[in-house]
C-alpha cells in the first residue's frame, strides 16, 4: 500500500509540474517595444546646425509589430506642450523612409537617424516625446513612448 501511495503522489506531482510549466503557452502575447535615444541628452551640432540623435526600437516580447505612426510632441522650457506633429506610414511610407521598414520583427530592432531643427525665431524645445503606435502580429494595438532631452546651444 505504501508503494501504491508513493506512485500516486509521484504521478500527481509530475502532472502538476507539467501543467504549471506548460500552462502559459496558450496565452496570446503582446509585443513590447523598447525605445533608446543615442545620445540622450542630445548636444547641439554647429556643423549640421541641429541636434542629431539615433532612435533604436527593440521588440522584446517575441511578437512583431507593424508601425503606423509616430507622434512628435515638443515641450518648451516651461515644460508646456507647444507643438505636435505626426509621421504616418500611410503618408508615402514615411516611417519606412526613416527606418528602412515599418515592420519590427520579434526580438529584433530598427534604427534611424533623426535630428531636431529649429527655424530662427521659433520656440525651442527642452525635450521631445516620441510616441510610436502600431499593431502587433496578434492584432493588439501597441504604443511606446521615448523622451529626447535637448541641451541648450
Amino acid at each position: 500500500m505504501n508503494n501504491k501511495k508513493r506512485i500516486w503522489i509521484t504521478l500527481f506531482l509530475t502532472l502538476t509540474l507539467m501543467v504549471i510549466l506548460s500552462g502559459c503557452s496558450g496565452l496570446i502575447k503582446t509585443a513590447k517595444i523598447n525605445i533608446s535615444i543615442n545620445p540622450n541628452p542630445v548636444p547641439y551640432n554647429s556643423e549640421s546646425e541641429n541636434w542629431p540623435f539615433d532612435i533604436v526600437l527593440d521588440e522584446s516580447n517575441g511578437v512583431g509589430v507593424t508601425l503606423s505612426s509616430i507622434r512628435w510632441d515638443e515641450y518648451n522650457q516651461e515644460e508646456q506642450l507647444f507643438l505636435t506633429e505626426f509621421i504616418y506610414e500611410a503618408d508615402e511610407g514615411k516611417i519606412t523612409s526613416y527606418f528602412g521598414s515599418n515592420y519590427l520583427p520579434a526580438f529584433s530592432s530598427l534604427q534611424a537617424d533623426f535630428g531636431y531643427y529649429i527655424v530662427p525665431g521659433d520656440e525651442f524645445a527642452k525635450y521631445v516625446l516620441l510616441t510610436f503606435e502600431g499593431v502587433d502580429d496578434n492584432n493588439n494595438p501597441i504604443e511606446a513612448t521615448g523622451r529626447v532631452d535637448l541641451l541648450l546651444q
